[in-house]
């Protein structure tokens, strides 16, 4: 293999007899391009949704923690959340909304918050799987650890919601592997997730995610000082 220069010299165009420059305007519209093209690369870069982190719940009493249902089971406001594992928004919500709740009103004993499932057409066959696959870790008392993993794993693309993923997700978990692969394959859950969709439907939803506090739905759920107001307006009314 021949050595490579050392160092690198620009080719003019005298250099290379019988060559002209190309025309100016080529070379503008060349740059353009180049510029709109790196635009786009920032634009796509910029608008990738942030990798979704696991929320810590050691802090919260074992007994607040009821399969899909986090929070002092005698709080006064109940938050439904009907959200698709696969949802882009569903995740940016439990990434900037859910640790705010966690933090001023779960873990202080105010506020439960139940997740619902809402698995959208568009999203089939990773929305009905992950939902199921949701349900068999909640067996083993681990419904919130495999929220968090569902919803991390969009940005591993649809592959993350492969039956064989959410098995591997059980493992990294630290479940029985045995029980939730027999539990996933054997769709035990299948019933549970289909009612929790007609329930949706029944409800007149039709977005994810979508949030109901003492079963009145919020108009925008991804706006937090809304969300907060209305909570602590029903404390206000329940005296608290």
């Amino acid at each position: 293999m021949a050595e490579r220069s050392r160092t690198s010299r620009p080719v003019s165009a005298a250099a290379t007899p019988g060559k002209k420059a190309p025309p100016t305007g080529l070379l503008l519209i060349g740059g353009a391009a180049i510029l709109v093209l790196l635009i786009v690369i920032f634009y796509v870069i910029a608008n990738q949704p942030a990798p979704v982190t696991a929320s810590n719940y050691n802090d919260i009493p074992a007994e607040w923690i009821d399969r899909n249902a986090i929070g002092n089971p005698a709080a006064v406001v109940t938050l439904q959340g009907w959200e698709d594992f696969l949802c882009p928004a569903c995740a940016t919500w439990n990434q900037t909304i859910k640790p705010k709740l966690l933090d001023d009103y779960i873990k202080t004993g105010k506020v439960r918050l139940e997740y619902h499932y809402f698995p959208l057409s568009q999203h089939e066959p990773g929305a009905s799987i992950s939902a199921q696959a949701a349900e068999c870790a909640a067996d083993q008392g681990a419904f919130w650890p495999m929220h968090d993993k569902l919803f991390a794993g969009q940005n591993s693309g649809a592959a993350a919601f492969s039956a064989e993923r959410m098995i591997t997700y059980a493992e990294d978990l630290g479940l029985d592997s045995r029980v939730f692969t027999q539990c996933l394959t054997g769709q035990e859950h299948f019933t549970a997730v289909r009612a929790s969709l007609n329930q949706a439907m029944s409800l007149g939803l039709d977005s994810t995610p979508s949030l109901l506090i003492n079963d009145q739905k919020m108009e925008n759920p991804s706006d937090y000082a809304a969300v907060s107001a209305e909570i602590d307006r029903l404390l206000a009314a329940a005296g608290q």
